[in-house]
């Protein structure tokens, strides 16, 4: 096929049915399949660590989809898909510098990348033009914990592939704490174009500290972002791109299939105009189809939310205004956990400290008092048989009335109310009960914004755009009751059970 350009970007037209298949041997990319160099000179050579992914057979080609790659690859039959002239970046090594780049056609079949080859040596039914434009491996995230997102894999897939992530190697903790192995199974087995493998063994680091939200993601982007970042400060391209494709595959063994632009590999890519730019690729490829252009996915999420993850949180049918009361503190004062400042810049995030104080008191009992920015906190939690209910303090919140309820990945099931009424406090918990958990905020006895995340109590099954909405209008909610935290809802949540500790 040939390719017409739009508004909207490339379109593929079909090839003459004249065109002849080449039968040139096609080129070999330098340094395509060698291991990185040794860290020191004489050393052992590097070998490619133990598996510790689980789900990755699936995605190695078979023994019949090998032999059509090799019979396109000779030019006895056409390639399914043909990225044209593209400057296809080389991550494998920079052994000979001036070829990290090279202009190069890539051959697909089904899924899998058949040859790179010189422009023009081999032909294809479809074809997209990459002319003067750069060809990048799609990138891989093995930091990333879903849950943390807010949002479903679908959803999450929605908001990232249009930024050139292709697959997502994740940690599924908190998810097979909570729902078991079927948690896995819903992260992993979305009909979306996102790659989602469960990471076994040691977990890998994030490539950043700041908390990565929807709303972080929607912002700033995801591995686009660091990979801008890291060339602004100093960093080049090809090492910045290669830290977030090959160099997470091979930390994590599935670095023959995933991470680079290679025979055999998964047809995973993206064209852009600049490399290191922020603007959103302009075409990505995921398993051989495209899956995004100009920054707009080009796929529906049609995942169902799971029953069995639905309507986890449940509190005893019991609970009730009377159920919040303080311990009655020793001579000595009350225990109570301290939010310090993060320090400067939105992104800082607050520490927690035990302080010892003399509550304000009632009947003998500590009570809340938002004069002194003293909260009244209660952890509900535990098994449906034996849920409890911990109550202590919580200063340097800033509420001054109402109550914040919200349920937290740090314990899975976990609900927390933070508030200066034990009414308000009653309300917020059932709110997020009734939610399925989720972020709520509450003001003599109404609720005034909320945000769902009914699925296992940590994301939400709603549209990311839907999402993002809901958290800005809790955050401005709890800014109108008093609370000076940033995010305030997603920050007391990432402390879980932290917040409180035994009066």
């Amino acid at each position: 096929m040939n390719v017409v350009r739009t508004s909207r970007g490339p379109r593929l037209m079909s090839t003459p049915p004249h065109a002849p298949a080449r039968t040139q041997t096609p080129a070999v990319m330098p340094g395509a399949d060698r291991e990185d160099p040794p860290a020191r000179t004489g050393g052992p050579p590097i070998r490619s660590a133990p598996p510790s992914t689980v789900n990755v057979q699936r995605h190695v080609a078979s023994p019949a989809q090998i032999a059509r790659l090799r019979r396109v690859a000779a030019g006895e039959e056409e390639a399914d898909l043909v990225v044209r002239g593209g400057l296809v970046m080389v991550v494998h090594d920079q052994s000979v510098p001036d070829q990290s780049v090279l202009e190069r056609d890539i051959l697909i079949v089904g899924r899998h990348i058949a040859a790179v080859t010189r422009p023009g040596a081999l032909g294809g039914r479809r074809s997209l033009d990459a002319e003067g434009r750069y060809v990048l491996p799609a990138y891989v995230d093995a930091g990333l914990r879903i849950e943390d997102t807010l949002l479903s894999p679908g959803e999450l897939a929605r908001l990232l592939v249009p930024r050139g992530t292709g697959t997502l190697l994740i940690d599924p903790t908190a998810l097979v704490a909570f729902g078991g192995p079927a948690g896995a199974r819903f992260a992993t087995e979305s009909t979306t174009p996102l790659r989602v493998l469960a990471r076994t063994g040691q977990a890998a680091p994030p490539t950043s500290g700041d908390p990565r939200t929807v709303t972080e993601l929607a912002a700033r982007g995801h591995l686009d972002h660091e990979v801008h970042h890291a060339v602004a400060r100093g960093a080049t391209p090809w090492e910045a791109i290669r830290q977030v494709t090959l160099r997470p595959a091979r930390r994590h063994a599935v670095d023959h299939i995933l991470g680079s632009l290679a025979p055999t590999r998964l047809a995973d890519l993206q064209v852009v105009t600049n490399l290191a730019s922020p603007a959103p690729p302009d075409v990505v490829v995921l398993g051989g189809r495209i899956a995004a252009e100009a920054g707009r996915p080009l796929f529906d999420n049609l995942d169902p939310a799971p029953t069995w993850a639905l309507g986890r949180i449940r509190l005893p049918e019991t609970l009730y205004a009377g159920s919040f009361p303080c311990p009655v503190p020793d001579p000595a004062g009350s225990a109570a956990v301290s939010i310090e400042s993060g320090g400067s810049g939105s992104s800082s995030r607050p520490g927690l400290r035990i302080v010892r104080l003399a509550p304000t008191a009632r009947g003998g009992r500590p009570v809340a008092d938002p004069s002194r920015d003293l909260q009244k906190i209660a952890v509900i939690g535990g098994p449906p048989e034996a849920v409890t209910v911990d109550v202590g303090l919580v200063r340097g919140c800033g509420l001054v009335r109402g109550a914040l309820g919200f349920t937290t990945a740090q314990a899975p099931g976990q609900l927390i109310v933070i508030g200066t009424s034990d009414d308000d406090l009653l309300t917020a918990a059932r709110a997020v009960e009734g939610m399925g958990g989720g972020f709520v905020v509450v003001d003599q006895g109404w609720v005034r914004a909320a945000c769902p995340l009914p699925v296992l109590g940590l994301m939400s099954e709603a549209p990311w755009e839907a999402v993002l909405g809901e958290l800005a209008a809790v955050d401005a909610a709890a800014a109108d009751l008093g609370c000076r935290l940033a995010q305030p809802l997603r920050t007391l949540a990432g402390f879980g059970c932290l917040l409180h500790t035994h009066p």
